[in-house]
């Protein structure tokens, strides 16, 4: 609940720093935003705010729709009840016609780590993550498609 007051929160104040006049975001800032709350959500095991940056047009190469990826990140965070979530974004490439290409190296432990180097250590399960993202209207970017493959923990640094 505490997590959710602090989103809505820094919601607000988004919401209260463009309104007083500040730079709007930009696409690629707009896309970060949505590559953050993805982070957050999977440090949280916060399943709802992960959909809720999914689109509903969701499809893989894996064939997973928007309900599959739910059930297979829900299964994830039921089986690691603790975990650490690492993500480090590479690339944010934004296309015109409101497409965004995204890289990420992302890495989740079980274990209470202090740091990426105790992270590499470990050699937890670290996995390169391509992502598209569309604008679905007024900056609301959701993923449209992901790809994600295991990748060396050396990535991370």
């Amino acid at each position: 609940m505490g997590s959710r007051l602090a989103r809505l929160a820094g919601i607000c104040w988004l919401a209260t720093a463009l309104a007083c006049g500040g730079d709007p975001l930009s696409p690629e800032e707009q896309v970060r935003t949505v590559i953050e709350s993805m982070e957050q959500a999977a440090e949280e095991g916060d399943v709802s705010a992960f959909k809720g940056v999914i689109s509903e047009s969701y499809q893989d190469e894996r064939g997973f729709d928007k309900r599959d990826l739910a059930a297979y990140v829900t299964f994830h965070v039921m089986r690691h009840t603790h975990r650490r979530f690492f993500a480090r974004v590479r690339s944010v490439e934004v296309r015109d016609g409101g497409r965004a290409e995204v890289v990420v190296v992302a890495a989740i432990s079980g274990r209470d780590v202090s740091g990426l180097d105790e992270l590499v250590a470990l050699n937890a399960d670290v996995y390169k993550i391509d992502l598209d993202l569309d604008d679905e209207g007024d900056g609301d970017w959701r993923v449209v498609w992901a790809q994600w493959r295991r990748t060396a923990a050396t990535d991370l640094l």
